[in-house]
């Protein structure tokens, strides 16, 4: 039985190259990482969440699908925890485009030729601004209706693409 995502977390799903080294960030449920395993889509994926009951749910969700042992479990905040060498592309959904800033300030390595898949809930003006102000070129971007919501998806890496 594979994982179905919703309509929002299958068009980000979609941006992610076959192969890559994901980390999920604020990954609350788990879903995208147990999608990306099952499909073979991503060669190592990392769950990560400042939430420690998100992630206990994530990780049940892994468990569900015996999929536990292929996807490394964060509690941190933001990038805390995983590695720049672990990863070449980073996931960003669900939180606020000024809590996307403050992780991207706060881990300056994801400048370093990182594809970003970046789904900001609230103030994407804030984002779009800091990302332009700050070196990042958007190579896609996308917007999703999903239960009666707009979302917007932006690709974007540090200088060219």
């Amino acid at each position: 039985m594979s994982k179905k995502l919703s309509k929002r977390l299958q068009a980000i799903a979609d941006f992610v190259e076959h192969g890559a080294a994901v980390a999920d960030i604020g990954t609350d449920h788990g879903y995208l990482p147990v999608y990306l395993v099952q499909n073979g889509k991503s060669s190592r994926v990392f769950a990560s969440d400042i939430s420690a009951g998100s992630l206990s749910a994530a990780i049940r969700s892994s468990e569900k699908y015996d999929l536990a042992d292929k996807i490394a479990f964060i509690n941190a905040p933001g990038l805390t925890g995983i590695l720049e060498d672990d990863v070449d592309t980073v996931v960003i959904s669900g939180v606020g485009g000024e809590t996307i800033v403050q992780i991207l300030e706060e881990t300056q390595w994801a400048k370093n030729g990182k594809k970003l898949i970046l789904q900001p809930q609230t103030k994407k003006g804030v984002l779009s601004d800091y990302l332009s102000e700050n070196g990042y070129v958007i190579k896609d971007s996308k917007v999703v209706e999903d239960k009666g919501r707009e979302y917007l998806i932006i690709v974007t890496r540090h200088g060219i693409f």
